[in-house]
């Protein structure tokens, strides 16, 4: 029997794991997907929804952290076959787009080397543009879907980089706002406004919460 594709976070929250990255998939009768994965990601998707007994045609959202191929890698699918909204800070909206490109620096040596391959890579395998049906101006409370969602502007791993507090279910989904790739939160590596970075990554752990999702690395739960 395959493997289920779905990790618990919270009564309505799961986590799928994509090779090195995370998204999360919110259960609110229709599906909110926060992050999309790498292109590699489309059927572990598909099989959560399964696992949830929900079709594609149930995705209704999407929710972009920020603009990277690894987190929007998939959004362009759920956007067609589903006519899902995709929503991003409005920082990023010309990336997603494919209207603007943006790159990034390394903190530290070995994430300078890392950031060089990256962008390498990206160029010869872009992500999909996908064309935001609503942008977020970030520090707002709205109801989507149901859900009230507190927006928070967390720039510096990109210019719009933005985490999202599912206030119900108080968690708060980081990005790569918050790194956790080695068992505990750290600032983003890769930035494109490094002293941004560390002010937001400082943000988002003083927020209240019962779980920090993270782009990378496993969930933090409690303070």
């Amino acid at each position: 029997m395959a493997p289920d594709a779905l990790e618990r976070v919270s009564d309505r929250v799961y986590r799928v794991k994509d090779r090195y990255v995370n998204l999360y998939v919110i259960d609110a009768g229709r599906i909110v997907l926060a992050d999309t994965g790498t292109r590699t990601a489309e059927p572990k998707i598909r099989a959560g929804l399964r696992e949830l007994g929900k079709e594609v045609s149930d995705v209704g959202l999407v929710l972009l952290t920020h603009h990277h191929g690894d987190h929007m890698g998939t959004a362009g699918v759920w956007a067609r076959e589903a006519r899902a909204q995709v929503a991003v800070h409005e920082a990023d909206r010309e990336v997603v787009a494919g209207r603007e490109r943006r790159s990034a620096t390394g903190v530290g040596a070995a994430s300078k080397v890392v950031v060089t391959f990256l962008g390498v890579f990206a160029r010869l395998r872009p992500a999909e543009p996908v064309e935001p049906g609503r942008t977020l101006a970030g520090d707002e409370t709205l109801d989507l879907l149901g859900l009230r969602l507190r927006t928070v502007h967390a720039p510096g791993h990109t210019l719009g980089s933005c985490a999202f507090h599912l206030l119900p279910d108080d968690v708060l989904f980081a990005g790569d706002a918050v790194n956790a790739r080695d068992g505990r939160p750290g600032p983003p590596r890769f930035v494109e406004d490094p002293d941004a970075a560390v002010r937001s990554y400082e943000r988002l752990l003083a927020i209240p919460r019962k779980a920090l999702c993270p782009g990378h690395g496993e969930p933090i739960r409690g303070p």
